[in-house]
């Protein structure tokens, strides 16, 4: 299971790269932000433009079957230009289609202080 949880932080952590979300998305999935909007994602949609830094924190992998995880963390948002600090709550699943993992839905939860 380590090495499965290793390879999903490494997919969550690439999702938040700047040229990852300036790729049109491969598949569809469902996106709650922590904007609180809601973004119904199809194949070629590309995300917004990071202007941050990112930083996951306190990553958790559950397995829910042999082909499905749920994982939970935290994520730290630097601002490039004024060097604030954002905190929220996420929350993903992925699930194994045709040997791959694909992230099929996500969460972001605003943080109002770190705890």
């Amino acid at each position: 299971m380590e090495i499965l949880e290793k390879y999903i932080l490494e997919m969550e952590e690439k999702l938040l790269r700047t040229e990852t979300r300036e790729s049109p998305v491969k598949d569809d999935f469902v996106e709650f932000c922590s904007s609180g909007k809601e973004y119904h994602y199809t194949k070629g949609d590309v995300f917004n433009k990071i202007e941050y830094q990112c930083k996951i924190t306190e990553f958790k992998l559950e397995q829910l079957s042999n082909h499905c995880v749920f994982v939970t963390y935290k994520l730290i948002k630097y601002s490039k230009s004024n060097k604030e600090k954002q905190y929220s709550l996420r929350s993903s699943i992925w699930k194994l289609l045709d040997d791959n993992w694909k992230m099929i839905f996500h969460q972001g939860t605003l943080q109002t202080k770190n705890k």
